[in-house]
């Protein structure tokens, strides 16, 4: 094993005390030790006035190196939730605004259908009604308010109902007045419905949303 010098020796001495050496150096400082009394009399002396850390000191101090590892541990926990609520609030904020405000994706998402109607007098007879040139009602896209609404400008009220294709009614006679709304939440999506109506007017307008 290399040997070293009474100079480096003493340089390594405080390490050595310390224990902060490496295996193979504090071997080489304990073989020069054993060989120079020189050396081992400042050993012993510098062991006499190096005071070692006390166990509640060392655990203090681990136990304030571990407190401040949970606080920057929970701090961070904090900023990554706060972070995560804005991003979900700015994508909720950018899809509402994409969705009320481009025409294109608010028709693909929502249903919406207004058919108006002029000098119809059905008396007591049921009448289909025709939704855009269609037999059927059908909520078939993604966001359906399912709801039937009469124009507050129509002339007069109606009188509707809803059955499926077998004839079956889904939702029972209703009379609504201009301005007034029906919900059709029993009706389901992507299913075809008979919608019917009574009214007396020269002008009505309605809305499926």
């Amino acid at each position: 094993m290399e040997k070293i010098s009474c100079n480096i020796a003493r340089d390594l001495l405080p390490l050595y005390l310390e224990g902060i050496l490496s295996e193979e150096t504090a071997q080489v400082v304990e073989m020069h030790l054993q060989t120079c009394k020189s050396c081992k009399k400042d050993f012993e002396t510098m062991r006499q006035e190096f005071v070692f850390p006390s166990a509640p000191k060392i655990q203090e101090e681990n136990e304030r190196i571990l407190k401040e590892l949970k606080r920057q541990l929970k701090i961070k926990r904090i900023l990554t939730a706060v972070v995560a609520v804005f991003v979900t609030v700015a994508v909720v904020i950018s899809g509402y605004l994409v969705y009320t405000n481009v025409g294109a994706v608010h028709n693909f998402f929502t249903e919406d259908s207004t058919v108006i109607l002029r000098e119809i007098h059905t008396g007591d007879t049921w009448e289909p009604l025709y939704i855009e040139e269609d037999e059927y009602l059908n909520y078939d896209r993604l966001i359906c308010k399912k709801k039937m609404v009469v124009h507050i400008d129509s002339a007069s009220a109606v009188t509707f109902r809803i059955s499926d294709t077998d004839g079956n009614i889904v939702i029972d006679e209703q009379t609504l007045e201009p301005g007034e709304g029906a919900s059709l939440k029993e009706l389901k999506r992507n299913t075809d419905y008979k919608v019917e109506i009574k009214t007396e007017g020269d002008f009505v307008l309605l809305r499926f949303v």
